[in-house]
């Protein structure tokens, strides 16, 4: 190849590459998220929480169910009082899962774990600035898919 033609590659490269980074705006819609999670010997273990979009990326038979966008581990499982950032664009409905971490290891059933227990709500007063919910963590070592109907 010539200069002349590898200068003009370098060029049509160059124009392609700067056009193709061109950032996207991202809708967010602040939630004020009320609750409480139940589980049999919560004491002092932690929770951890995830909020999920019910369906993202695609419409009718095309959607995936449960796509995560926040998680959050809070200090007082029995009184969840926190606000989260929900992504307007990329998918519909609210769903919570949680699930009881017993041995401080922040993996759901690791090997040698097989009772951490798990639950899942979808929350049906969505959209709303402020919803309330109540989580009860009944099932053992249930992934948020297992749970999603």
């Amino acid at each position: 190849m010539t200069k002349t033609k590898l200068r003009g590659l370098a060029g049509v490269l160059g124009a392609l590459f700067s056009v193709g980074c061109v950032n996207s705006d991202v809708y967010l819609y602040e939630v004020h998220v009320r609750g409480a999670v139940s589980a049999q010997n919560l004491g002092s273990s932690v929770v951890h929480l995830e909020f999920h979009h019910a369906q993202f990326f695609g419409h009718g038979e095309l959607a995936h169910p449960l796509g995560r966008f926040a998680t959050s581990i809070p200090e007082n499982p029995t009184v969840i009082d926190e606000t989260i950032l929900y992504p307007l664009d990329a998918g519909e409905g609210l769903v919570i899962y949680g699930w009881l971490d017993k041995d401080g290891d922040g993996v759901l059933c690791a090997p040698t774990q097989t009772t951490e227990p798990a639950g899942l709500i979808a929350v049906k007063s969505f959209p709303a600035h402020e919803v309330t919910f109540e989580l009860k963590l009944d099932r053992p070592c249930a992934g948020s898919e297992a749970l999603y109907p």
